[in-house]
């Protein structure tokens, strides 16, 4: 690997054609080539007729708009009236626009930090792959309002390489970076390291970064995310020397100790402290959701020098930042927009939106079956108590991947699912309608399958006992799992988490002390005590934990999407209801 990275790679530096309906004005070349092996070197065409230093007359505001992590949210949906969310952030980036146009010396560029898709319903329009794929709304939209560029985030994978190479294709106006990538024929001619953007004569060079947290090797997704600080380290040079203004479009996520994501090798933060003094203009980043300088620009988002912005996530935010050149950039102004406070821009919504939201709707109110009028399935039984008490929605998604994963030919023992895998309401004693089911599981987790010992399987029951919520105390995220009907255990609570256990556990009516030495096949999903993280942090000096990562554990990342698998359990039953498994059978008892 040292051997390899040590050979030179050269870029290529290319012009960007612009693709119809696209409405930002800059011009824009392309940095194409292999960035995440090095030294690097730069090819200039001489055809390509590359501008000059920008020379300095008078001072130059440069205006970037930014945001992260939309997840698909171009409008909340729900079973009332639609709230818009991105035509309030279009709104801003028009008036942005007009403020600058015809003056020589100011300009702006509007920048995504990735995740721009899988949350929401609009996920419907791509989800099914190439061959019926219809739009993808983010991109699409992002064009018409004169997005300048978005970096790759984790999610953008989510769907496959093959569906993410035909969204770029069809729907994104605007180049999509991500420099630590390593090169995949599918993204070939479809994501680039870098992008120079030229604004009335001002280079603005931007460097796009993946975080590295989730590579997959699914055989339809499987791609490698590098550490980015040495890529960052051998192409900062090069975009500098081509460069006015240089902007990291960051989804590394803040730093390594976020808890809303998870991160690796480096955050935004750990990437600045890395960096020479003031080397980089702006990070603008995303990844681990933080609204970053509310108030204005903090002096803790400034890293060795480098200010660090981050605009929340699902639009609830868009982050402005100011420039002035004199003739060197210094950055005046920085803060959150909160867009609920904007207008809509009814036209966008008329045009655009509402075309999108027909062609959802009829897969979206599709409808499942009928929800069981009871207690055990409201919602906060399982939102509020799902870490204190068995719970059977749980129960039901929990067998329900048993069932169905051995139909689909996995000789799967038992499924564990994380306390906190559910993200909205069920309509209960009501239809349930596919919207009603995206609005629960609005993420597309895989379904992941390994192999434990019966000891190792022990330990891990054990370790799940002491995360348990215990009497009186708030709840966090502490990735209390759920288990399938294959076993059945007992927690002895105690005012010492730490002396909290577990006790007369079988597996399929077996002792499990007297299988120690079996192989259990074990099946979750491939986001397995993700937002736990953060917790098993702050406690790991005081309270024995076992940190178990299903993908270290040689897993096997299916591709299934377990939402969809899940669907297989509902049709045939009409619904959530006992006769499908949404019933509490007493499979952990609690005393």
């Amino acid at each position: 690997m040292e051997k390899d990275n040590n050979r030179s790679s050269q870029l290529q530096l290319v012009r960007s054609a612009k693709k119809p309906g696209s409405s930002s004005d800059a011009l824009v070349f392309l940095l194409k080539g292999d960035a995440t092996r090095g030294p690097l070197s730069l090819e200039v065409p001489e055809e390509l007729h590359f501008p000059a230093a920008w020379q300095y007359q008078a001072p130059f505001r440069l205006k970037v708009l930014h945001f992260n992590d939309l997840h698909g949210r171009i409008l909340h949906t729900g079973r009332g009236e639609n709230f818009p969310i991105f035509s309030r952030m279009a709104t801003r980036i028009q008036q942005a626009r007009s403020d600058c146009q015809g003056d020589p010396s100011a300009g702006v560029l509007v920048l995504s930090a990735g995740d721009d898709l899988i949350g929401s319903p609009f996920d419907l329009l791509v989800y099914t792959g190439p061959e019926s794929y219809q739009v993808h709304a983010g991109y699409h939209l992002y064009t018409k309002v004169g997005v300048d560029a978005t970096t790759l985030g984790n999610h953008e994978f989510d769907l496959g390489l093959n569906t993410l190479a035909h969204a770029i294709r069809r729907d994104a106006g605007f180049p999509v970076l991500s420099a630590n990538i390593r090169p995949t024929p599918q993204l070939e001619g479809l994501c680039f390291p870098a992008a120079i953007f030229i604004l009335k004569g001002v280079r603005v060079g931007i460097i796009g970064l993946t975080t590295p947290a989730e590579n997959r090797s699914r055989p339809d997704s499987a791609y490698e995310l590098v550490d980015p600080r040495p890529v960052v380290s051998r192409l900062l040079p090069i975009v500098r020397s081509l460069s006015e203004v240089v902007i990291i479009l960051s989804h590394l996520g803040r730093n390594l100790n976020s808890s809303s994501a998870p991160t690796a090798l480096a955050g935004d933060v750990e990437l600045a402290q890395g960096l020479p003094y003031g080397s980089v203009d702006l990070i603008a980043g995303g990844h681990t959701h933080d609204p970053l300088n509310e108030g204005g620009l903090e002096q803790k988002n400034i890293v060795n020098g480098i200010p660090i912005v981050q605009a929340g996530s699902k639009g609830r935010y868009l982050g402005e930042v100011e420039f002035v050149l004199t003739p060197a950039p210094t950055l005046t102004k920085a803060g959150l927009i909160f867009t609920a406070d904007q207008p809509a821009d009814y036209s966008l919504e008329k045009n655009e939106i509402a075309p999108l939201v027909e062609q959802l709707r009829p897969r979206y109110e599709k409808k499942l079956g009928t929800v069981m009028n009871s207690q055990e399935i409201k919602a906060k039984p399982y939102l509020g108590c799902a870490a204190c008490a068995e719970s059977a929605l749980h129960n039901f998604v929990t067998d329900g991947i048993v069932t169905r994963s051995r139909a689909h030919g996995f000789a799967v023992d038992l499924t564990m699912m994380d306390d906190g895998s559910f993200q909205g309401e069920l309509p209960v004693g009501k239809d349930l309608t596919y919207g009603d089911w995206l609005r629960l599981l609005p993420y597309v987790d895989t379904l992941v399958l390994f192999t434990l010992t019966g000891k190792e399987l022990l330990a891990l029951i054990q370790d799940n006992a002491r995360r348990i919520d215990l009497p009186g105390e708030p709840h966090v995220e502490r990735g209390f799992q759920h288990f399938s009907k294959e076993i059945r255990y007992r927690i002895r609570r105690s005012p010492l988490r730490a002396q909290v256990t577990a006790e007369e556990i079988f597996v399929r009516g077996v002792p499990l002390a007297q299988s120690l030495d079996s192989s259990y096949l074990i099946a979750c999903a491939n986001s397995f005590r993700m937002m736990a993280r953060n917790w098993e942090k702050l406690v790991a000096s005081q309270l024995p934990l076992l940190i178990f990562e299903p993908k270290e554990a040689q897993a096997l990342d299916t591709g299934i999407f377990i939402r969809e698998l899940l669907l297989e359990q509902i049709l045939p039953h009409a619904g959530l209801n006992p006769e499908g498994g949404a019933v509490r059978d007493g499979r952990v008892t609690i005393c």
